[in-house]
């Protein structure tokens, strides 16, 4: 019997340094790298370690998936410990059926790719991958919450809506244009 990863064609893949998520109240903000694999079900990530063997530390269902957007980590009120690079954003809710039919993700994973076309390539791929779910957000933070307010907008509420508008991504089980059109889940 083969594993799920395994049996899952990998469509995209590469080292990317990831923000640590902070879902606890007092867990230290830190960045590390870690190799990225991207199906049509999940983005999973591992240690760096020996290849063959790597652990998965994480994975993030695709019809979680609310936003995939540019970040800005550092700058004015963002983090100093923030790496140089590239980084975006997944907006995602760990279960459909904890806020269902919410657009306002749960957490966030700030990610940082080595450069503007890595970060592009991979961008397009989630959004590529995730496009046939629903709900997304409208709206999103292009800053951090830095505890107490946003960085960008300054908003003291962690849970108000984001100050930039998302980029639109087709809703195909809601558009009647569409509905001849098969996806391959």
């Amino acid at each position: 019997m083969m594993t799920e990863r395994r049996s899952d064609f990998v469509l995209k893949s590469g080292y990317m340094v990831k923000r640590s998520q902070n879902k606890k109240r007092f867990t230290p903000v830190n960045y590390k790298t870690r190799w990225f694999e991207l199906t049509r079900f999940y983005l999973s990530y591992y240690d760096i370690g020996n290849l063959e063997k790597r652990r998965e530390r994480g994975r993030i269902s695709v019809k979680g998936v609310r936003l995939v957007e540019p970040a800005l980590l550092q700058g004015e009120g963002g983090d100093a410990a923030a790496p140089d690079g590239y980084p975006f954003q997944v907006g995602y809710c760990e279960s459909d059926g904890i806020y269902p039919g919410t657009t306002l993700p749960q957490y966030t994973l700030y990610l940082v790719a080595d450069s503007e076309k890595d970060r592009t390539e991979w961008i397009s791929s989630i959004r590529k991958v995730c496009e046939e779910y629903s709900p997304k957000s409208f709206s999103y933070h292009l800053g951090l919450w830095l505890g107490r307010k946003w960085s960008c907008c300054r908003s003291l509420n962690r849970r108000a809506l984001g100050c930039q508008v998302a980029t639109v991504w087709p809703e195909y089980n809601n558009n009647p244009k569409n509905t001849s059109k098969t996806h391959p889940r």
